[in-house]
């Protein structure tokens, strides 16, 4: 019994669950989890890492094994006159043969391989951001689509509503026609409006089921009607969110300004220790012509103290290249405060609009009315009264659709972004 108990109400839970319309917010949040590129994200987070280990090996001893056979046409030895009676002076072999494994150790290399390591990861995160950054244009979509399904769906509500007013309407005149009050035209008028409001009920669910599996293609949830999304309110837009390209135009900025400091790092001379160890003919003794053991340990000091200004040109290219991204900053900044302005002028305009609206309705609905009693009546043809039931269809459809063209600009004024990113 009381396994029964928990699975009836498991069951409860999860078709409430399931039940629950989806928000805007929540649509957003599952086509940025449902869109494929964010596994990027992860992929290029092992790709950095590995590039920063690959380049910090640097301070690890480098080993090389070399060998080397060799013969050549002169060795350096002494003229046969110069030498001592009775010493053989020995010279070099002409064939030479050696084997040596050599290994360094990087002491101070001026600040380079910290810099690289720095840039590895800074061209990371500027890949990572350019996938936010098409995420968020994934955002905008889901968005249009989100409120053309609500539009579409308040289009079908009163398209459904002319249907049943003038269902209502026919079977009032059979009435009238059967008592012979009236003409079978005045039926048939309203017969043919009905059929052609079908007609467009048709048309607008084929549309609604078509922008339907377009949005759940981008969620990666099944919505099948527009009854499983909820409205926005306007509060749910009142803070912009910040453009992802500021983030981008930031970390090229700091890409440069590292890429210029590994620039003047690479002026810097570098130390290493080395040792070299082998086995050959001739060994370290030139003149000692049979294979033998050498060994030579130091310190290496290398440094290009002239450069031709090859460096000083770097960092002025770097410059420009600083200065490109500042003027693609500003460029975008420009032209999201113009979409800005645009956006502000269309959601004062739907406010206005909305504000008479409902007057406007009022209105409509009055004149409907008293069209309805004269139809009944026999005063004003089927004609007159299909054109006042299709001003006040229209007058309610425009209240919903500009209240809903409202939210979709506020929507896209949160997205537009209020602001650039703050240091």
């Amino acid at each position: 019994m009381i396994k029964f108990c928990m699975t009836l109400v498991l069951g409860v839970w999860l078709n409430v669950l399931i039940a629950q319309p989806y928000s805007l917010n929540d649509c957003w949040e599952l086509s940025r989890n449902h869109y494929p590129l964010i596994k990027g994200k992860v992929l290029l987070k092992h790709i950095t890492e590995t590039n920063i280990k690959n380049v910090r090996v640097q301070w690890f001893p480098r080993m090389e094994i070399s060998g080397q056979a060799s013969w050549q046409s002169n060795v350096t030895h002494l003229e046969t006159g110069a030498a001592m009676p009775g010493f053989d002076i020995p010279s070099a072999p002409k064939d030479q043969y050696k084997i040596a494994l050599d290994v360094s150790q990087a002491i101070y290399d001026g600040g380079r391989i910290q810099t690289q390591s720095q840039m590895e990861e800074i061209s990371g995160r500027i890949e990572q951001q350019n996938i936010e950054i098409q995420i968020y244009e994934v955002k905008q979509r889901v968005t249009n689509l989100f409120f053309q399904i609500l539009m579409m769906e308040e289009k079908e509500l009163q398209v459904q509503r002319k249907i049943e007013t003038l269902q209502s309407r026919i079977n009032e005149l059979h009435s009238a026609l059967d008592n012979g009050m009236i003409s079978s035209a005045e039926v048939n008028t309203l017969e043919a409006e009905e059929l052609l409001a079908r007609q467009q009920q048709v048309a607008l669910q084929y549309g609604l089921g078509a922008l339907l599996d377009n949005l759940s293609s981008y969620v990666g949830r099944e919505i099948t009607s527009a009854k499983q999304l909820s409205k926005p309110e306007a509060s749910d837009f009142l803070v912009p969110e910040i453009r992802p390209e500021y983030r981008l135009f930031e970390l090229q900025k700091k890409k440069t300004g590292m890429a210029a400091l590994l620039v003047q790092n690479n002026r810097r001379p570098v130390l290493s220790a080395f040792a070299q160890g082998g086995y050959g003919n001739p060994g370290y003794n030139m003149l000692k012509d049979q294979f033998d053991s050498f060994m030579m340990i130091g310190i290496r000091l290398k440094w290009n103290p002239w450069d031709w200004k090859q460096a000083k040109r770097q960092k002025m290219s770097l410059l420009n290249e600083a200065g490109l991204v500042d003027l693609k900053k500003e460029t975008f900044s420009v032209n999201q405060q113009r979409i800005h302005t645009q956006l502000n002028g269309e959601i004062s305009q739907y406010l206005a609009m909305i504000e008479l609206d409902q007057d406007i309705v009022a209105l409509r609905e009055k004149v409907a009315l008293e069209s309805e009693k004269k139809l009944k009546n026999g005063m004003v043809t089927s004609a007159d009264y299909v054109s006042d039931l299709n001003a006040v269809m229209n007058a309610r459809l425009n209240k919903g659709i500009h209240r809903l063209e409202y939210l979709q600009g506020m929507a896209l004024k949160y997205l537009t972004g209020g602001q650039e990113l703050k240091k």
